[in-house]
């Protein structure tokens, strides 16, 4: 640490450094005085529904930009591999179709994947960031009259409207970004081992047990931002290695760009911007100099409007979307059920949970075995340590970055990974244990003990065992009940003939989504006449009404859920129900809305 410092000061204060450092720190205040003073939440919110397009549009582009140039300067080297891909491509491109095979495409998260498409109809409708809650249509235009700006971060769903854009709108482009973030995903996860190892057993390895994992494959055939969110973090792992094996210009300003794009695929990733600062500094150490590019420079204005969005999520709760008695979205009150929710999904051998306790067992092994490894070298004499290669720091800072999002979501309110829907949120720490089990193969592997062999026998008796149970009746996904139901009533309304308007207790977006006018049922209580007026001009062909039937006494009584009661005017005809779980869904047609008799 005696040495490390001088070192720093003095790159810090040459010459060269002093006018970029300058400005670096100039757009270092000018981001918090925009970011958190001077710009109100109203107005940051006006901002990015009429800006956010374009703003990240222009990253990306830069993105793509920068990412050429590093690859121009590394032609060589991808085109030997393009010439002979060898089994690492061959394994890549199987561990993906296996994962598109182990599940069907659906919906997996549910309200949260329409919500997201709904974005991304609405960016590549409008290039306004916005969510639609109403749609209709006017003159054979399917048009959204209404939208709210959404908590979610919107890269992903820049990306779908991308899609929308050069294939034309369809609910399907979801699931094809997934597939295409599975496969990328998959592949920069063999480099990244390889590099780390210097072997192709361990990246082969690596490959399969991210392949094979049940949550993998889940969330590649679902419209969640969650595989997005996890390629983005291993695009970043490898632009973190590629600079820091050569650090210069190029290849610092695609790190940047890459750990910007990542702070907005999830709301947490912003945390990998501290593990990535200390890694670009770590490049100007090693090459000497200070390194700020443009993109660096601008790089605290860059994440401003990710600011913006999160002071306006903070100052709207009903975007939180709190479960009733709760009152912040974190807290040491969710600490020990987290905790246990974590312990049923890692170690569990059930086929009702997403896991692999194989993976779990031999990625916790190998973190385990790092972290002695580490300590005794860094207990070493600085003058005997042996070098180490570039993937190792780079490794270990989004190491602890992935172990930070961990610690952070266990204070939150909805982060159980044993419940069906928040399974998802374990990935960027099943990604670190693929590492840690890679790593632990590659120490254990001589000629005596053929550690990758062992390991992939081991893999091959979990998916005999566990796994293909786990993949054969998908518990993990078809317990998701609420998403069966939204499923049922779409299938039942799309046989109707159109136009047709729907009543329902449930949001409106899968709906709106399929371009089926709907409307909330408290919106229909409070506009009895105005349904009734469009009946009688025929803007609908029929208006359905979908509610919750519930068991209502011991002797098996079923009633309607009180949230999906109708006023005694709307006269109903039941068409079709069908029960999930412990309550029936009701389909049926509004006959009529009668006049109320006028109050004596």
């Amino acid at each position: 640490m005696r040495t490390v410092l001088p070192s720093f000061l003095a790159l810090l204060t040459a010459a060269p450094a002093r006018a970029r450092l300058a400005l670096f720190a100039a757009s270092g205040v000018a981001a918090v005085a925009v970011g958190f003073l001077l710009v109100s939440p109203a107005r940051a919110e006006k901002l990015i529904v009429a800006g956010g397009y374009y703003y990240i549009a222009a990253v990306f582009a830069a993105f793509l930009f920068w990412g050429c140039r590093v690859a121009a300067a590394r032609r060589d080297v991808w085109q030997a591999w393009l010439r002979r891909p060898g089994w690492v491509a061959v394994a890549v491109l199987a561990a993906t179709a296996f994962a598109v095979w182990s599940d069907s495409f659906r919906h997996k998260v549910l309200f949260d994947e329409y919500v997201l498409q709904g974005t991304a109809w609405h960016l590549h409708a409008t290039k306004e960031v916005g969510t639609p809650i109403r749609a209709f249509d006017f003159a054979g235009t399917w048009l959204a009259i209404d939208a709210f700006l959404d908590k979610r971060p919107y890269f992903f769903t820049f990306l779908v409207s991308l899609l929308h854009d050069l294939t034309g709108y369809r609910l399907e482009n979801a699931f094809a970004l997934n597939v295409g973030c599975a496969l990328v995903c998959l592949g920069l996860m063999s480099w990244v081992v390889r590099t780390l190892t210097g072997r192709r057993g361990p990246a082969l390895l690596a490959v399969a047990l991210l392949g094979t994992l049940p949550l993998f494959g889940q969330n590649a055939t679902g419209a969640s931002m969650e595989l997005h969110n996890l390629t983005m973090i291993v695009v970043v792992l490898v632009a973190g290695i590629l600079y820091l094996r050569a650090p210069d210009d190029d290849r610092l300003a695609l790190l940047v760009l890459a750990t910007v794009l990542l702070a907005q695929s999830r709301y947490e990733s912003v945390l990998f911007v501290g593990p990535i600062a200390v890694v670009i500094l770590l490049g100007w150490r090693k090459c000497g100099r200070v390194l700020l590019p443009w993109p660096a420079v601008v790089a605290p204005l860059l994440l401003v409007p990710y600011a913006w969005h999160s002071r306006i999520v903070d100052t709207k709760p009903v975007l939180w979307q709190l479960r009733e008695g709760d009152t912040a979205r974190f807290g040491l009150q969710y600490l020990a059920g987290n905790l246990e929710g974590a312990r049923n999904f890692f170690f569990a051998v059930s086929p009702g949970q997403p896991n692999s306790i194989y993976l779990t067992l031999l990625g916790l092994a190998g973190l385990i075995g790092a972290a002695v490894a580490g300590v005794r070298w860094w207990r070493r004499p600085a003058a005997d340590r042996p070098g180490i290669p570039p993937a190792v720091p780079v490794l270990v800072l989004i190491g602890l970055g992935i172990t930070a999002n961990l610690a952070m979501l266990m204070f939150y309110y909805w982060s159980r990974f044993d419940e069906p829907i928040t399974a998802r949120f374990a990935l960027p720490f099943c990604l670190l244990l693929v590492v840690g089990a890679a790593w632990l193969v590659r120490q254990l592997e001589s000629a005596r003990f053929p550690a990758t062999r062992f390991a992939a026998l081991g893999l091959a008796g979990w998916m005999l065992v566990l796994g293909a149970p786990a993949f054969a009746r998908s518990l993990y996904t078809s317990q998701n009940l609420v998403m069966r139901e939204i499923e049922w009533e779409l299938d039942e309304v799309r046989q109707r003939p159109g136009p047709v308007l729907v009543i329902t207790s449930k949001a409106t977006m899968p709906y709106l989504l399929h371009r089926i006018s709907a409307i909330n049922t408290p919106v229909a209580r409070a506009r009895g006449p105005q349904i009734a007026w469009h009946m009688r001009q025929g803007t609908f062909r029929e208006v359905l009404v979908a509610q919750v039937v519930r068991p209502t006494s011991a002797q098996g009584d079923a009633g309607v859920d009180p949230e999906d009661e109708l006023p005694p005017e709307f006269r109903l005809e039941p068409l079709d129900r069908k029960r999930f779980g412990m309550r029936w869904i009701r389909l049926s047609r509004l006959v009529a809305v009668e006049t109320p008799p006028a109050a004596d």
